[in-house]
């Protein structure tokens, strides 16, 4: 039997890891992240300029608040949720904190990696997330066998069943590629823009004058002659009384920011880097063109069109990697994103309303929805129901009818 025909048959089995050579694979992590690293180190990288900051937290944290749950395919069978929670009990970072770094570093360096501490049945016990570069991919493509290798985690090489590595965009299905990456050309034009802006701002907001003689010529001593006697006498703030000599002229020249389109520059900017993320600006700060429905719009597309596919790639590798093989096809994990969908009181109460009139939920379940606690004989479907021959109107009319006669 050869070696990956045995790696195969322990990948099915309920069992933690096994030494596996570094040779057997291939590294392919060459370069991945190179051109995120450099140019977050910049002193006008992604991560400082507002726009791109502002999309990555956004996603990042929303995902990060959106409670899991454990739940069963059979309808009668309620399952343990203490599973989930003793996943992040004996842990130096918060559930919050672990999934946030993990997308954050999905979205700047392609990938997310959270390796899964396992008791000796397989069971997992905890997440334990890795920073980008502590977990370096292999991949061998003959044998098309994927393993990782964190040395700060073990000495040997890790199986995939015990890494959740979430990919950005990917080519070969095996790394991801970061929006960095594809957004380079609109990062280096903003980070350009706040650096031209702070420089601009820096100067005083504009060039403040001219100096011209009516000399034909003048030497290079009696330029820097009349520059220095220039500089003294604005005491180096623009607030002294200069002499002019020797028929000098001032012309004073005006500009502004908008003048040097750094305003258009930079709300182009974020225009752009709200395309790569597909976030409405509105989300990102640019107000120009919103209004309360707008808003209210923007937010329901960020969770559809945005969130939306981060989620499914979250439960799709929860699933896949925490789920023992002997209970697939009886438990899944949800991520609930109904939770960071606000709605204002009125419209919550008549969505719920909705809702137990039309037998769906009961008064019970609308009644954790809104945060009070059960109350007896309120867990049952009921449908609103009127009779006509009880309505009120109809019984006047009848009433009316008989008097008559």
């Amino acid at each position: 039997m050869s070696w990956f025909s045995k790696h195969k048959e322990q990948r099915s089995e309920e069992q933690p890891h096994k030494e596996i050579v570094q040779s057997a694979c291939d590294d392919v992590n060459g370069g991945v992240g190179l051109l995120a690293k450099i140019l977050n180190l910049s002193e006008y990288g992604p991560m400082k300029q507002s726009a791109f900051f502002a999309a990555v937290s956004l996603i990042s944290n929303a995902i990060a608040q959106m409670p899991w749950t454990l739940k069963s395919f059979n309808a009668d069978d309620e399952p343990d949720n203490r599973f989930i929670t003793d996943l992040f009990i004996n842990n130096n970072l918060t559930q919050f904190t672990i999934i946030q770094n993990m997308i954050k570093d999905c979205l700047l360096h392609g990938n997310g990696f959270c390796w899964i501490k396992r008791d000796k049945t397989g069971k997992p016990i905890s997440l334990k997330y890795l920073p980008f570069g502590e977990c370096n991919i292999y991949y061998n493509k003959v044998n098309d066998v994927l393993l990782y290798q964190c040395p700060r985690i073990s000495s040997s090489m890790i199986e995939p069943i015990n890494i959740i590595h979430l990919r950005m965009i990917t080519k070969d299905g095996i790394n991801g590629i970061s929006i960095i990456d594809y957004a380079n050309s609109t990062i280096k034009l903003a980070g350009a823009s706040e650096k031209q802006a702070a420089e601009y701002f820096n100067s005083g907001l504009t060039v403040k004058g001219v100096l011209s003689s009516e000399s034909p010529r003048l030497t290079k001593d009696q330029r820097e002659g009349i520059r220095t006697a220039w500089t003294e006498s604005q005491l180096g703030n623009g607030v002294g009384i200069p002499v002019l000599e020797a028929g000098l002229k001032y012309q004073p020249i005006s500009s502004n920011s908008k003048d040097a389109e750094l305003l258009e520059s930079r709300a182009y900017s974020v225009l752009e880097i709200a395309r790569f993320f597909q976030i409405s600006p509105i989300l990102l700060g640019d107000l120009s063109k919103s209004s309360y429905n707008s808003v209210e719009q923007s937010e329901l597309q960020f969770v559809l069109n945005t969130l939306a596919p981060y989620i499914t790639m979250l439960e799709q590798e929860l699933n896949s990697k925490l789920i023992m093989p002997s209970q697939r096809y009886k438990y899944y994990i949800d991520i609930m994103e109904e939770h960071i969908i606000k709605q204002d009181k009125q419209s919550q109460a008549n969505y719920l309303n909705t809702l137990v009139n039309s037998g769906i939920i009961t008064r019970n379940e609308a009644r954790k929805a809104l945060g009070y606690p059960e109350m007896e004989g309120a867990d049952d479907l009921t449908v609103s129901f009127t009779d006509i021959n009880q309505n009120k109107v109809n019984q006047n009319n009848q009433d009316k009818n008989t008097d008559e006669n």
